[in-house]
């Protein structure tokens, strides 16, 4: 009963400690640009070993891409399309016939909106992602955000 309780213990201790680990580090800003435009830049700050994905595969990806959503808003209108920028990394598997594109390190997305009148509000969203290393893939997250915009 004893090896079977400390067993019990050892995997609840270890499923919570990897559940508790996040490699990847969010940081959110909105930058004037213009008189009724700015840019939100949504920033990934990755641990050494580990990546994600971007948010464009190829058809034959198998990879959890990235994606961003703003919540539809009267007061803003989205202008052009989500940006990334960074050092994006080709991973090629020849034996399972699998090309993925992902980002280690930095990588910044931007998104451009245009405000429908000029008042201080506040933007909303979710990014979802999954962080991978080479041997492991943690469990796809969905992070929500907001961003002042004054």
């Amino acid at each position: 009963m004893g090896k079977i309780l400390t067993l019990i213990i050892g995997t609840f201790l270890a499923v919570s400690a990897s559940a508790q680990q996040n490699p990847v580090h969010l940081t959110y800003k909105a930058e004037k640009t213009g008189d009724k435009t700015y840019t939100i830049h949504i920033t990934a700050q990755i641990d050494e070993g580990w990546h994600i994905y971007s948010q464009n595969q190829p058809k034959e990806a198998i990879a959890q891409p990235t994606k961003i959503a703003f919540f539809q808003s009267p007061l803003f209108a989205l202008k052009g399309k989500l940006s990334e920028d960074g050092k994006k990394e080709k991973y090629e598997d020849k034996l399972a016939d699998i090309i993925q594109y992902q980002y280690g390190g930095t990588v910044e997305f931007a998104q451009t909106i245009t405000m429908r009148a000029p008042v201080k509000t506040t933007l909303k969203g979710n990014i979802t992602y999954q962080a991978c290393t080479d041997e492991r893939c943690l469990t796809p997250q969905t992070e929500p955000f907001t961003v002042s915009i004054e």
